[in-house]
């Protein structure tokens, strides 16, 4: 149940492709993914929202092998790493801040699934609904990445079979496909939001790929999994969410399988899509805690934070953040993407990569303030100014201005030697 919390993973416990292949697939397929598809048919003609799925799911691939890379090679989670790059100190800014924006976006689908689940199935009070369900993904939880690899061999199978099946009800309408390919927006968005939408909803997914490539054998198990995931898995779901949108009359899939006479599959899809999602950012977000709580002196076991972060997701389902779900995809775009972007310049940029091992957590410094500096400014920069794709564009800004003061930095202190 630790799962090498604070830990390198050994290598007589790395797991197959398949195995990361499941869990990569089981965590991007959610019910995130039919919003963000609803939204794009809603807003963008089909051919639009068509390359704002690929395209973003492209950048979010590349974004996760990156990674997830450097997962695999030191073996270790995405806040041990980060104790590298932002010091001990900043890594408990980092732990703190990830962890909770996880958990809000597990507590906005959360409220989501609530809706969508009483909606389906007459008579359950909707708080219920979230707290049974929470409580039954946080016991897969519990259970860190065996518990997620098992529930994901299950998921992922099912959830493709359902929505093939629900996509064919769809195409084999009165009107066929051609409803959704020839609609018009009805609320107009510009592409430039289409494509942020799908970047911002799985841009802190892809920062924390970390936690689940440590347990990769070899690298392109690592790139082979983000890829499936990403683009076969979020993409997919996304396009048949936009469909929906178009050739149903709802952005909601869920919904439309019911219309179409397939409640079960429509509740089993609903069910499995966030159980899969939030497992893994439970058990993520558990990791988060436990390295900020080891940092500051408190010994937390990470089970215990298991369940702070399952209270966390439920506290802000209640508070009914769903509604407003595009404005929490703003501020996830703006601040996680800089941390991926410092992230990245470190090891990619600066060679980092190179020397990566089991062994570069002990060498961390107190606190890496060029790093710090580069993930704040940028955040605050991108949440005022108007950037076009904001989370692309923080990320390389973040990027180039961490490598700037690195530069900057070691230029100093040649001269004062």
């Amino acid at each position: 149940m630790h799962d090498h919390a604070l830990s390198a993973v050994p290598l007589a416990q790395r797991r197959s492709t398949f195995q990361l292949m499941a869990v990569a697939f089981g965590w991007v397929i959610s019910i995130s993914g039919f919003l963000v598809g609803g939204t794009l048919g809603g807003g963008l003609e089909f051919g639009q929202g068509l390359s704002a799925i690929l395209l973003g799911n492209v950048i979010l691939a590349v974004i996760a092998t990156l990674i997830g890379l450097i997962g695999y090679r030191t073996g270790m989670t995405t806040y041990l790493i980060s104790r590298t790059v932002f010091g001990r100190q900043g890594s408990i800014l980092v732990s703190l801040v990830l962890g909770v924006l996880a958990m809000g976006f597990i507590g906005v689908l959360l409220d989501s699934f609530g809706t969508a689940f009483v909606a389906l199935v007459d008579g359950v009070p909707k708080p219920a609904v979230i707290f049974v369900f929470a409580i039954a993904v946080l016991l897969t939880a519990l259970f860190g990445f065996s518990g997620l690899a098992w529930i994901s061999r299950i998921a992922a199978p099912a959830l493709i079979l359902f929505a093939l099946i629900g996509l064919i009800r769809l195409g084999t309408g009165d009107d066929g496909f051609s409803a959704a390919i020839d609609s018009q927006p009805a609320a107009p968005i510009s592409f430039d939001v289409g494509l942020t939408a799908v970047i911002a909803t799985w841009i802190t997914g892809a920062a924390l790929t970390s936690d689940i490539a440590r347990y990769a054998h070899r690298g392109r198990d690592v790139v082979i999994a983000t890829f499936c995931g990403y683009v076969l898995g979020a993409g997919f779901f996304e396009f048949v969410a936009m469909i929906s949108s178009n050739a149903a009359g709802t952005p909601n899939f869920v919904v439309a399988m019911s219309n179409l006479g397939l409640l079960l599959p429509a509740v089993i899809v609903l069910v499995l899509a966030l159980w899969t999602t939030t497992d893994n950012n439970i058990y993520s977000s558990s990791l988060a805690f436990t390295n900020a709580s080891k940092l500051v002196g408190v010994k937390v076991p990470k089970p215990a934070w298991v369940v702070v972060a399952t209270l966390i997701a439920v506290g802000v389902a209640f508070l009914g953040f769903a509604a407003d779900f595009l404005s929490f995809l703003q501020i996830i775009a703006v601040v996680t993407p800089p941390l991926a972007g410092v992230v990245i310049t470190h090891f990619w940029v600066l060679g980092h990569i190179r020397n990566a091992t089991s062994a570069s957590e002990a060498q961390a410094p107190t606190l890496r303030i060029e790093a710090l500096i580069a993930w704040v400014a940028t955040s605050l920069f991108a949440h005022f100014a108007d950037l076009p794709v904001a989370p692309l564009t923080a990320l390389v800004i973040a990027g180039a201005l961490y490598g700037l003061l690195v530069m900057v930095t070691r230029r100093r202190t040649k001269e004062t030697v």
